[in-house]
């Protein structure tokens, strides 16, 4: 079955919202990529099972993107079905106990959590990811990480039945969790937080806030932190080799903080992973160190 059937035949189903030839630069925060063969926004658990059930039978690839702020899509796009996990959006409070829809972005959580008198999402203040690709990639700031307040997590694997995950079983560590090679949809996440000081709680927020601002390239579309960090710092090494300002295109590397990567205006996907590549080539010729991507390549 070719995709414009696959497509067809989903929305026959009534199944959506749903895309055919969608330009997935409207997704990313690089604001770069090609065009999908077939994006769904799923609402519904049920739905999204079937739809995977669905992709399987009829051998369509799927791929699943929560709001595009850590990776980067090859300008050639995506062949099959994009899932985005947007329409899970469900959160709800139990004392200090939360349970949240993947497609939440983190950044909110935290506010809202601060607005509770909440504490444990501080560091997530102004970090641009939903929680689904928080989980991922075990995002964090500060000293802290998402770790320190999951309980489980709950899954769909491309069969499109449901898992749950208790906290020791999703191997969380520095960037890097279960879910970068088992690929499973990360539908809900259950997190305890501490009852804290309102007050003090947001002026932690404020703070970190204030430093992302000063630190960070944030006037221009950019996907964080382009490489994990290493003992010396990324960002130190990248500036030792005096790549801060190289350009390839309309990427650069960023003037303000040299893990940044950012896109100029008409940026490619190509031209950004040329420059990741450079940047890697000069920190290994001059430290000998081999600077690891934070960044997901898809499509490539």
């Amino acid at each position: 079955m070719g995709f414009g059937e696959f497509y067809k035949l989903l929305n026959e189903k009534r199944y959506g919202p749903l895309f055919f030839q969608e330009p997935l630069q409207k997704y990313t925060t690089w604001k770069v990529g090609g065009l999908a063969d077939l994006v769904y926004q799923p609402e519904d658990l049920a739905e999204c099972a079937e739809v995977l059930q669905l992709a399987r039978q009829y051998q369509v690839p799927v791929t699943i993107l929560g709001v595009g702020s850590n990776v980067l899509i090859a300008d050639q796009g995506l062949r099959g079905l994009v899932i985005l996990t947007q329409g899970f959006q469900k959160i709800t409070w139990q004392q200090h106990q939360v349970t949240v829809g993947s497609g939440v972005l983190l950044s909110h959580l935290s506010r809202l959590a601060a607005e509770k008198g909440l504490t444990g999402l501080e560091f997530a203040a102004g970090i641009p990811g939903s929680l689904g690709g928080a989980v991922v990639t075990n995002a964090g700031a500060y000293g802290c990480s998402l770790d320190q307040v999951i309980v489980s997590v709950q899954s769909l694997n491309m069969e499109g039945k449901t898992k749950e995950y208790r906290k020791e079983e999703l191997a969380l560590k520095y960037r890097d969790s279960i879910f970068k090679r088992e690929k499973e949809l990360i539908v809900e996440i259950r997190l305890t937080l501490q009852i804290g000081n309102i007050s003090e709680i947001k002026q932690r927020m404020r703070q970190y806030l204030h430093l992302r601002r000063e630190k960070q390239p944030l006037e221009l579309p950019n996907a964080g932190s382009v490489f994990k960090n290493t003992g010396q710092g990324a960002g130190r090494l990248i500036e030792g080799v005096g790549a801060k300002g190289w350009r390839v295109g309309d990427a650069q590397i960023s003037e303000k903080h040299a893990n940044f990567i950012v896109n100029l205006g008409e940026a490619k996907a190509s031209e950004i992973k040329t420059l990741i590549r450079e940047v890697q080539k000069a920190v290994k010729q001059k430290y000998g160190v081999e600077l690891e991507t934070e960044v997901v390549f898809l499509g490539f």
